[in-house]
C-alpha cells in the first residue's frame, strides 16, 4: 500500500469519479484506476461499486475513507514538523478567506511574503459556507471567516475581533458624516448588497425580519469586492462587515443602530491537527494587523 494509492482513493471518494479526480490529481484516469484495482486486490474489497453510471463507495470503502484521511494526514503533518524542527522556511501555507476579509489579508500577505519569500501561500476567497467545508475536508490549513454559530465538533476557532455589520460608504456620500443609521433609513438611496446566503445578507435579513422591514436593491452580488467599486463612485451604498475597508481611507462604516449586529471574526482548522509553524507566523501577523486598526 503507497501513500499516492490513497491519496487517489481519497480524491475519487470525495469526487465519486474518476475523471473528475484523474483531471485535480493532474494524472490519466487510467493510472488511477490501475492504482485503485491494484489498492482493492491488497485490500481484498472492492472500495468502489462500479455497477451504475456514477460510482459510489461500497460499505468497506466508507469504513477504510476515514482511516486513509488520517494516514495522509499524519504523513504530512509529520513530514511539515520535521522541516519545522530544521527551521526550514520552505513549503506551502494554503488559506481560505471570507470576502470581507480581503483587505486585512492583503497586509498581512505583504508582510508575510517579504519575510518569508520561499513559503507559498495558496489563497482562496469562498464564502462562510464554502469555507466551513474546505477546512472540514483539510482543503486548507486554516480558515479567516466568521465564527460558526452553534457547535462544529471537528473545528477549532480562535476569535480575533468583533466587527459590525454597517452601511458602507464613500466620502463622497451624504451619509458620510453620521455616526449610526437606522437600517430603515438606507432604503432611500441606490443600494447594493450581497446576494442572499452570504453571511453578512444573513445577518441583515434576520434583523430586516425581526424590524417588519422590507429593502428593495437594485443590484446583489456575491462579490464584496463589485459592491465597494460601486460604492466608490459615490452614487451607492452597501450593507458589510465594517472590516471589509480595512485600510480604505475613502471609505466609512455607519454602524446600523442596535447590538444584534456584531459579527465575531475567527480563525478556523480542523480540531487535533498538526499547526505548520508557518500557520503559527501568519496567524500572528494577522493579529497584529488587526491590532493596528484598533488603535486608529
Amino acid at each position: 500500500m503507497e501513500l499516492r494509492q490513497l491519496k487517489y482513493f481519497i480524491q475519487v471518494a470525495e469526487s465519486l469519479n474518476f475523471t473528475e479526480a484523474s483531471k485535480k490529481l493532474f494524472i490519466t484516469q487510467s493510472t488511477i484506476s490501475q492504482q485503485i484495482k491494484q489498492l482493492e486486490d491488497e485490500l481484498n474489497v472492492l472500495l468502489f461499486d462500479r455497477s451504475e453510471k456514477k460510482i459510489c463507495l461500497t460499505e468497506a470503502g466508507s469504513e477504510f475513507l476515514p482511516h486513509a484521511l488520517r494516514v495522509i494526514q499524519d504523513a504530512d503533518y509529520g513530514k511539515q514538523r520535521l522541516l519545522d524542527l530544521q527551521n526550514i522556511k520552505t513549503g506551502e501555507l494554503t488559506i481560505g478567506v471570507n470576502y470581507s476579509f480581503r483587505s486585512l489579508l492583503t497586509h498581512t500577505i505583504i508582510r508575510f511574503s517579504s519575510a518569508y519569500p520561499n513559503i507559498k501561500l495558496n489563497i482562496f476567497y469562498r464564502s462562510f459556507g464554502e469555507l466551513l467545508e474546505m477546512v472540514k475536508k483539510r482543503e486548507v490549513d486554516l480558515a479567516l471567516s466568521y465564527k460558526p454559530v452553534g457547535e462544529e465538533r471537528n473545528i477549532e476557532s480562535c476569535d480575533l475581533f468583533t466587527t459590525t455589520l454597517s452601511v458602507i460608504v464613500h466620502k463622497t456620500h451624504p451619509l458620510y458624516k453620521r455616526k449610526s443609521i437606522e437600517v430603515q433609513q438606507i432604503k432611500k438611496y441606490s443600494l447594493a448588497l450581497p446576494t442572499k446566503g452570504l453571511y453578512a445578507r444573513t445577518i441583515l435579513d434576520a434583523s430586516l425580519f425581526a424590524r417588519h422591514i422590507n429593502l428593495q436593491p437594485k443590484i446583489e452580488s456575491n462579490e464584496a469586492y463589485m459592491l465597494l467599486k460601486l460604492v466608490k463612485t459615490g452614487d451607492w451604498i452597501t450593507v458589510l462587515s465594517a472590516s471589509s475597508i480595512f485600510g480604505r481611507d475613502d471609505f466609512k462604516a455607519i454602524p446600523l443602530a442596535g447590538n444584534i449586529h456584531k459579527m465575531q471574526a475567527a480563525l478556523l482548522w480542523i480540531k487535533d491537527s498538526y499547526q505548520k509553524s508557518a500557520a503559527k507566523e501568519f496567524i500572528k501577523m494577522l493579529t497584529e494587523e488587526e491590532a493596528k486598526t484598533q488603535q486608529k
